[in-house]
């Protein structure tokens, strides 16, 4: 159990995707992200993340798991940012082998974590995306 305090950040006008395919990991983030008041979706595989940034201009990050069915994160990253190369990607994985960081950033993603998830660097991650002037 984590003893610190997670900073407080205000994302209310700010739409986050969550691309997880397993409920109890986006769970944890939706409760992570919760308190920012940021407007949260759910992409359940990279194709349903596609799709959605095909028709949703106004999400303004995305937090990628790699390893998920139907589209893994790799090719959704390559996809998404070929519509939009501008929005932050966070990839998220359990997968710490050599050269995941940098297969996830030749992908195209903006930034990584690793799991398991620790409250405060995610929202500190998310900050350098979403704070910006």
């Amino acid at each position: 159990m984590s003893t610190e305090t997670p900073r407080q950040y205000d994302w209310a006008a700010k739409t986050i995707m969550i691309v997880e395919d397993v409920s109890h990991n986006y769970k944890f983030l939706f409760h992570a992200i919760k308190p920012t008041n940021a407007n949260v979706l759910w992409a359940k595989n990279g194709k349903e993340a596609y799709e959605a940034c095909k028709t949703d201009t106004q999400i303004d990050l995305i937090l990628m798991d790699i390893n998920m069915p139907i589209m893994n994160g790799y090719k959704a990253i390559r996809l998404i940012k070929s519509l939009n190369k501008n929005i932050p990607i966070i990839t998220q994985t359990a997968y710490a082998f050599e050269g995941e960081r940098e297969k996830s950033f030749e992908a195209g993603s903006d930034d990584y974590i690793l799991k398991p998830i620790r409250t405060n660097e995610l929202l500190t991650i998310m900050a350098k995306y979403l704070q910006k002037d």
